[in-house]
């Protein structure tokens, strides 16, 4: 994450190779990480951030997407 006054928002991009699996698996597991970001939104100070999807990815349920994401956005969100 990276912290910038400029911004009056935050910015999301999103970072999954093709080894995570086949672009439909890949594209779910953006959704998903989507839609979680978007509940959080107001969890995260603005400033510029990348997600970064691995291989188990394709994976990975919705549940454990919603579950793992505060725990990342506390850790990222601490001055």
């Amino acid at each position: 994450m990276v912290a910038d006054p400029l911004l009056d928002e935050s910015r999301v991009a999103f970072a999954i190779g093709r080894t995570a699996g086949t672009a439909v698996q890949r594209n779910r597991a953006r959704r998903r990480l989507r839609e979680v970001l978007r509940q959080h939104a107001s969890d995260m100070r603005s400033g510029l951030y990348l997600w970064g999807l691995t291989r188990p990815a394709a994976s990975v349920t919705y549940e454990d997407v919603a579950a793992a994401v505060p725990a990342i956005l506390a850790k990222a969100t601490t001055p």
